[in-house]
């Protein structure tokens, strides 16, 4: 059985002294998936701002904004509302075959590279 939730995350900053401009991203926007449906979400800034959204290369919802006017406290506040799905079972056997598939290598691919903290060899 499936939940509806509502989360709401806040965070907030305090300057010493008057802040002129300042750039923000922040990602507070849950993802809807096979899992969970996002009903609703909004990010609210104060002191107030136009914001603008668009999605990053893994898909997350990005919300970006910036001030220009004279300020020494930002709020930040997303509130979503979200319907969750029923439980998954979790899979509980995978052949190495499975792991070597084209979905899972596709799906995974920056973490399956070797890099200069993973050395490896291809077989």
């Amino acid at each position: 059985m499936g939940w509806r939730i509502r989360v709401v995350h806040s965070t907030g900053y305090r300057y010493d002294a008057p802040v002129h401009q300042s750039y923000n991203e922040v990602r507070l926007t849950p993802r809807t998936d096979a899992r969970q449906n996002v009903i609703v979400s909004r990010v609210e800034t104060t002191p107030a701002t136009r914001l603008y959204r668009y999605s990053d290369y893994w898909g997350t919802a990005v919300t970006a904004f910036d001030l220009h006017a004279p300020h020494k406290e930002l709020a930040v506040i997303a509130t979503s509302v979200i319907e969750t799905g029923d439980p998954q079972p979790p899979v509980e056997s995978a052949t190495w075959d499975d792991l070597r598939g084209d979905d899972v290598r596709d799906r995974h691919t920056e973490m399956l590279e070797f890099t200069g903290y993973v050395a490896g060899t291809r077989s």
